[in-house]
């Protein structure tokens, strides 16, 4: 009876079908964005994993000119590279080996750096500054020693294939500074000498153990030619091929790459230090052979080029001296870039160019 009494409109029909609807659309644009962001994620996941991967950072690279070297043999001097085509600016260089069109070189700072034919410039490595570098040019390997971490490591890198041919750990005698610890010597026939604690070595690059070499101060090994420092200022070197030895004057040497002649620094007593007289023996004779070098003339480097040519930095003396250490040398005139052919008994003044306050490389 109440209900019958209380007046029910009916429902508003629109009303309610336009809230309906209303809700809907809220749902579908709820539903839409939604949907749509997450395809904006799927998208944006797709174009991070597909794109490339940021390059790696790019190595300062320096000035190159197109030049084609004067000389038979790299060379550094003014801060300047020379190649065989090009002239690349390289402040700091203190060791040179050449390796095809290209070379690594030994930096002030410890650097091991690959420079490319074309100049350009890659660091493979950290050794020791003033440390030496060895390398052959068959099969194109390059060898140091790295000292970071107070573990010294032999590290042979394959310039050809660029990649680290193999790594040997060397002991360590606990100084600080490794200087005058372990360090490579020569490159020969894919073997690797190098000298560390208790002597010199010999070692293949394929996990086999080092060997210990009988005679020790090594110097130089090139084609099976053996050279050493057998007592104070004389070099002994060996020729296994025609089975001879030989004592001569000498406090340091560097094989041809054919292992015949042996280029060396004899004593003086008017000039005494690293810029001694030069002298140049055959590695079968054991004679001493023309060198190319006037009275005046100071061998500031010296290094085999092709054949049986010796390539010299040649600086003048202005007065003839008693006894004197270069340092305080008197010089005239730049540096002379001169090239000479041993058999032929012939020299071709190659350039010339100023002094500065680093000496000029060529190479070890």
């Amino acid at each position: 009876m109440a209900a019958t009494a209380v007046d029910v409109p009916p429902a508003p029909v629109e009303g309610v079908v336009a809230a309906a609807r209303a809700r809907r659309r809220r749902r579908r644009s709820v539903v839409a964005l939604a949907v749509a962001a997450s395809l904006a994620l799927v998208g944006v996941g797709t174009w991070l994993g597909t794109r490339p991967a940021p390059a790696p950072e790019q190595e300062p690279q320096p000035r190159v000119v197109e030049a084609d070297n004067p000389a038979d043999v790299a060379w550094w001097a003014n801060n300047v590279l020379h190649l065989e085509h090009v002239a690349v600016e390289l402040p700091g260089v203190e060791d040179l080996v050449p390796l095809g069109s290209g070379a690594v070189v030994g930096d002030e700072r410890g650097g091991v750096v690959l420079i490319e034919g074309d100049g350009h410039l890659v660091t493979i490595g950290h050794k020791v500054a003033g440390a030496p570098l060895a390398a052959s040019g068959k099969p194109g390997w390059v060898a140091w020693v790295d000292p970071r971490d107070h573990a010294p490591r032999l590290v042979v890198y394959d310039v050809a294939d660029r990649r680290v041919q193999g790594v040997l750990d060397l002991p360590y005698s606990g100084q600080r500074r490794l200087d005058h610890g372990s360090y490579p010597i020569a490159i020969d026939g894919g073997r690797v000498y190098y000298a560390s604690l208790g002597g010199d070595y010999v070692w293949t690059p394929s996990g086999a153990q080092p060997e210990r070499i009988d005679d020790e101060g090594l110097l130089d090994v090139a084609a099976g030619t053996r050279v050493g420092a057998v007592r104070a200022r004389h070099i002994g070197i060996t020729q296994p091929f025609f089975s001879v030895s030989y004592v001569r004057d000498g406090t340091d040497a560097q094989l041809s790459p054919d292992g015949l002649q042996v280029l060396t620094r004899t004593t003086s007593a008017r000039v005494s230090g690293p810029f001694g007289p030069v002298a140049i023996y055959d590695a079968r004779s054991g004679e001493r052979l023309w060198t190319g070098l006037r009275r005046g003339d100071v061998a500031v480097a010296a290094t085999f080029g092709p054949g049986d040519a010796v390539t010299y930095v040649v600086a003048h003396r202005a007065h003839e001296p008693q006894a004197v250490e270069f340092e305080r040398m008197a010089l005239t005139g730049p540096y002379e870039l001169r090239t000479c052919q041993i058999e032929a008994q012939s020299c071709t003044s190659v350039t010339t160019f100023p002094h500065t306050g680093s000496l000029p490389v060529l190479p070890s």
